[in-house]
């Protein structure tokens, strides 16, 4: 219970300091009419970047539904809009990395913000082995807690490359922040009863969602590859243990392997997108699932 109050202390008295030291910042002008186009490299980050610009802006997203962002390739129209585009959001992807040089080598304005500046990173090996890919978990968003550094970068951001709107985006912001509190809080409270549990994922997209809740993400791909052979073997035995219930594919990745798997252990596949732009649904989703799943 410690830890709970400590943790909504905190934000209480981020959203306080954040309200007056926004309320004091005093860059303000007239509203500019014309609507900006604004990049982001997944879906759950447009979902933050629409909530703080509003109807001032335009969000395209590179990652589509159904694309996979580990070996992503950029259509020629995205190219040639992002090459006339002012402002781009980045989650640090390795596909972003060459792409970006190569942009800013045609579109020297374009204004790149990290939304993941600020963050901790969490260390995971099961994603080393897709090409190009540290070992780290760059599905920072699937936490809360991250996304109020996630907001903060994004307004940051805008209000940079558009300070006269500045009074849109500030009030934005701070609505936003109070949706995230109150989302973490939710979340916290409806997992008490999958607190310690382990859960089975295809792709490891949830070490931060599992490390806000106190909960254990078990992945089945490891260095980007299937198990096969003993450490299938140990997987399937290990799950059996555990009397996990539901193996978490999303649609970015092959079912038919996680079907053998599935009938393996004797769980359930649950289909669930970590990409999905409904950030907020989509965790309370998950939440909802694992308790079930009990």
């Amino acid at each position: 219970m410690g830890r709970t109050i400590g943790r909504r202390g905190l934000i209480k008295i981020l959203l306080l300091f954040l309200s007056i030291s926004l309320f004091l910042d005093k860059n303000t002008s007239a509203f500019a009419d014309n609507e900006e186009i604004v990049f982001v490299s997944v879906p759950p980050i447009a979902y933050f970047v629409e909530k703080i610009g509003g109807e001032t802006i335009r969000v395209e997203s590179l990652i589509n539904p159904g694309n996979d962002p580990h070996v992503y390739e950029p259509k020629p129209k995205q190219m040639a809009d992002l090459s006339k585009a002012r402002l781009y959001f980045s989650t640090n992807f390795p596909f972003e990395r060459n792409l970006l040089t190569k942009i800013k080598a045609t579109n020297p304005n374009l204004t790149i913000t990290e939304t993941g500046y600020g963050i901790s990173y969490m260390a995971d090996a099961a994603h080393k082995g897709h090409e190009g890919e540290d070992d780290f978990d760059p599905h920072i968003w699937s936490s809360p807690l991250n996304a109020f550094k996630i907001a903060e970068n994004i307004y940051r951001g805008l209000v940079s490359t558009n300070p006269e709107k500045v009074e849109i985006y500030r009030k934005n912001y701070l609505e936003l922040l109070r949706g995230i509190a109150k989302l973490d809080e939710e979340l916290w409270e409806r997992s008490k009863s999958a607190r310690g549990i382990k859960f089975l994922v295809f792709h490891p997209a949830w070490s931060y969602f599992a490390r806000d809740y106190g909960l254990i993400q078990v992945s089945v791909e490891q260095e980007g590859k299937e198990p096969k052979g003993a450490q299938l073997s140990r997987l399937i035995e290990d799950a059996k243990k555990e009397g996990i219930k539901v193996l978490f594919v999303s649609p970015q990745h092959s079912k038919r392997s996680a079907k053998t798997i599935a009938d393996a252990i004797g769980v359930e596949i649950v289909e669930i997108d970590p990409l999905s732009k409904k950030w907020d649904e989509n965790l309370r989703s998950m939440v909802k699932i694992l308790c079930e799943a009990l």
